[in-house]
Parts: C-alpha cells; sequence; structure tokens
C-alpha cells in the first residue's frame, strides 16, 4: 500500500472522528439546553395553574354571592322607594 493511501486513510479517520466527536458533543449540549429550557416551562406553568386556581376560587365566591348581592340589591331599592315616597308626601 503506497504512502499516500495510508496518509489518506488516516487523515480520514481522524476527521470522521472529529466529525462524529462534534455530533455527539453538540447533541449533549442542546440536550442540556432543552432540559433547561423545559424545567423553565414547567416553573411557569405551575405559576400559571396557582394562579387559575385563585381565579377559580375567586369566581366561584363571587357566583356563589351573586344571589345574595341581588336580594340586598332589592332591599336597597325598597328602602330607598319609601324614602323618596316619604319626601314627595
Amino acid at each position: 500500500m503506497s504512502d499516500a493511501i495510508i496518509v489518506a486513510l488516516i487523515t480520514g479517520g481522524i476527521s470522521l472522528f472529529g466529525s462524529i466527536l462534534t455530533i455527539v458533543l453538540t447533541n449533549r449540549k442542546q440536550q442540556q439546553d432543552l432540559d433547561k429550557k423545559i424545567a423553565v416551562i414547567e416553573t411557569k406553568m405551575d405559576d400559571i395553574k396557582e394562579d387559575v386556581r385563585a381565579h377559580n376560587k375567586y369566581a366561584q365566591m363571587f357566583s356563589e354571592n351573586v344571589p345574595a348581592i341581588k336580594q340586598h340589591m332589592i332591599d336597597v331599592d325598597k328602602r330607598l322607594d319609601n324614602i323618596e315616597r316619604r319626601q314627595t308626601a
């Protein structure tokens, strides 16, 4: 085998090894970055879930109190009508 072929095979092998090493290391770095981004997203989702729960509790409390508020407004309107009638009479 000639020296040129041996040098070409060695050079090709080293080049192939370098390419594979670069691909593996780049893939690992991208996976680490992706894991960090997923962790951030999960944290934000947990915060959003807490906000939604708080909102739902407030909405439930409000919907439970609406009938009482309506009844109170009816009573206030009646009392106001009575006061207005007394003033005009």
